[in-house]
């Protein structure tokens, strides 16, 4: 998960490539974001506790 949305995370060669998170909207895919830009992905490999406020 990814900003509350599903996601791929595709890795080539051992590192992380990027991230592909799928937009749905009432159980039906709404839209695809890719993000390839590498400064943003340094902080993809880590997995953060979500919380309920």
């Amino acid at each position: 998960m990814v900003n509350g949305n599903p996601a791929l995370t595709p890795c080539l060669t051992g590192e992380l490539d990027g991230v592909l998170t799928v937009r749905l909207e009432k159980a039906r895919i709404s839209g695809f974001c890719c993000d390839r830009n590498r400064e943003e992905l340094t902080r993809a490999e880590t997995e953060a506790p979500l919380a309920r406020r």
